[in-house]
């Protein structure tokens, strides 16, 4: 699996740290989300050696997967002298956050994504399609599409369903792995996927393709296991 795993929790589970990705090769890095914790997770990694490329995919602005964001550049830019490029379709409204931070636009590169985009360089080649998800609705929330050597997979960011164009790719086998947020509440306009919904979405025999993530702190992993789900490599957990 070309795709690792920083941290794995929701916004409150800090003892996972918060739920972000990455893929890294050569002097390149490409980071799904810069939550609370990431920074600090990147830096104990040791994930920035040798790295003179970093590219953050940006889901949605929620203080889990953006707040270190500022951090990142600075140390990016100040102490590793590299350059880092943050990619979304949410892009005027990360420049504004940023800003209001204090990271002024020249220190990184904001890339708007329309469509599908190609990240391509001498480490690696990536395909990145933007599709619109269900979480909030305060703001505009993205998973992606990823195209990776011979694979292609989805990540949802926060979600509280799996797309149908998504579900009918992944029946296709157009799609090798879904990466899905899941949580253990059921309530009313819940933002975040419930467990017992996921598993009525997603046959018992394709249930091995689907990567479970963004765990709250009482979801059950077990029981994930046991009804044929896996579970993302996390950090801490």
């Amino acid at each position: 699996m070309f795709l690792s795993f920083i941290g794995s929790g929701s916004a409150l589970n800090t003892a996972l740290g918060n739920n972000s990705a990455y893929i890294k090769k050569g002097e390149s890095l490409l980071l799904i989300d810069c939550g609370s914790t990431t920074f600090s997770q990147i830096q104990q990694l040791g994930l920035l050696d040798d790295i003179k490329n970093i590219y953050v995919l940006i889901t949605h602005r929620h203080p889990d997967h953006i707040s270190s964001l500022g951090d990142l550049v600075f140390y990016v830019r100040y102490i590793l002298q590299a350059n880092i490029s943050v990619l979304t379709p949410d892009s005027e409204n990360i420049t504004v956050l940023l800003k209001l931070m204090g990271v002024q636009e020249d220190l990184y590169s904001a890339i708007k994504l329309t469509g599908s985009y190609s990240l391509d360089n001498p480490d690696f080649k990536i395909g990145i399609t933007a599709v619109a998800v269900e979480h909030v609705e305060e703001m505009d929330c993205y998973g992606y599409i990823i195209q990776y050597g011979d694979k292609n997979i989805y990540y949802s960011g926060d979600a509280k369903t799996v797309p149908d164009r998504i579900l009918d790719a992944f029946k296709r086998q157009e799609l090798a792995y879904l990466f899905q947020d899941a949580c253990s509440y059921d309530y009313p306009n819940n933002p975040h996927m419930y467990f017992e919904d996921l598993c009525a979405l997603i046959h018992s025999e394709d249930r091995y393709r689907v990567f479970c993530m963004h765990y709250d702190e009482n979801f059950d992993k077990t029981l994930a296991l046991q009804r044929g789900f896996k579970l993302v490599e996390n950090f801490g957990g």
